[in-house]
């Protein structure tokens, strides 16, 4: 029963990493369609911007997401959103644990951040990877969400990974 109690726990473990990790790779896609969504909303939308896909992918050199490109660095970002869906934070994961995630309850809604400040330590660590694909500049950008912790007397950690690509789908 011992044995069955650990394969129970590290499975629970394992698709909530999964679930953490598809979440990391879902709000690179909703930065990507929310700057492609002002390009086409000018009179809706003040910030208009005709380079929203230069922007996402970095190219004019504003991009939010910059420290996710491999070209920037190397140990990937952490990214969360704040309660409206907007970008809220973009961490630079090289300096110690600055990707373990927190979880914490704000106002009723239960979730998953970086910020250090608030919420309980969990085991779980994200990071997100982005690369152009054929170089840089491309229409094609390659997105990896990874998701490592320990679970129980484990030396080494369990890792879970999503990678998606995202096209610039809105260039004409």
């Amino acid at each position: 029963s011992s044995s069955t109690a650990k394969s129970t726990s590290f499975a629970s473990e394992q698709v909530q990493a999964f679930f953490l990790a598809q979440e990391g790779a879902e709000i690179v896609i909703k930065e990507r369609d929310s700057a492609l969504l002002k390009q086409f909303l000018p009179n809706i939308n003040p910030s208009y911007n005709p380079n929203a896909w230069d922007d996402f992918v970095g190219n004019v050199g504003t991009s939010p997401l910059d420290d996710c490109f491999k070209a920037s660095n190397t140990d990937g970002c952490g990214l969360d959103l704040n309660d409206d869906g907007t970008l809220y934070s973009n961490i630079d994961c090289g300096a110690g644990n600055a990707c373990a995630l927190k979880y914490y309850d704000s106002s009723g809604r239960a979730k998953y951040t970086h910020d250090s400040a608030v919420g309980v330590g969990t085991k779980f660590t994200r990071k997100i990877y982005m690369d152009h694909v054929g170089g840089s500049p491309s229409d094609e950008v390659q997105v990896r969400s990874v998701v490592e912790w320990r679970t129980g007397s484990l030396k080494d950690s369990q890792q879970v990974e999503v990678e998606t690509y995202l096209f610039n789908v809105y260039d004409f």
